[in-house]
């Protein structure tokens, strides 16, 4: 009886021995199939975060093209001898800060178009803004 049993033992040993392994096996392949998706969600999370940074910077480059074009279109009403109230001034004021750090930031960035219109919007600002242009008058 003892080599029957040693004998049964053997083969339980076996067929229970192989499952075991097979279910390693198969909890391993998961695992690498879980890590292969992980891969791939951080993969496509690094091109999202790629291409919010470039939308990003694009939306910044269009903000300062739009202050450069309110600034040019103001210089040329100033030229041409509009008259601005001190609200559109500092309005105007506001692009002016808003391009000039696009420019201070991007280097690259064309930005000799506003240089001489700037100048002016300053120029004219201080000089209405020491006369008293600017104050409200009562009738």
């Amino acid at each position: 009886m003892t080599t029957a049993t040693e004998l049964i033992g053997a083969v339980l040993v076996a067929v229970i021995g192989s499952k075991i392994w097979d279910l390693i096996a198969a909890r391993l392949k998961r695992k690498d199939e879980k890590e292969d998706k992980q891969d791939a969600v951080l993969l496509a999370l690094k091109d999202i975060r790629k291409d919010i940074t470039s939308i990003s910077n694009k939306v910044d480059e269009n903000a300062a093209v739009l202050a450069r074009t309110h600034i040019l279109r103001f210089n040329d009403e100033l030229i041409n001898g509009i008259e601005h109230t001190q609200e559109y001034f500092r309005q105007q004021l506001q692009d002016i800060d808003t391009y000039e750090r696009y420019c201070d930031k991007h280097p690259g960035f064309k930005n000799t178009y506003a240089v001489m219109a700037i100048n002016n919007i300053k120029s004219t600002y201080d000089r209405l803004l020491s006369k008293g242009a600017f104050s409200i008058k009562e009738d």
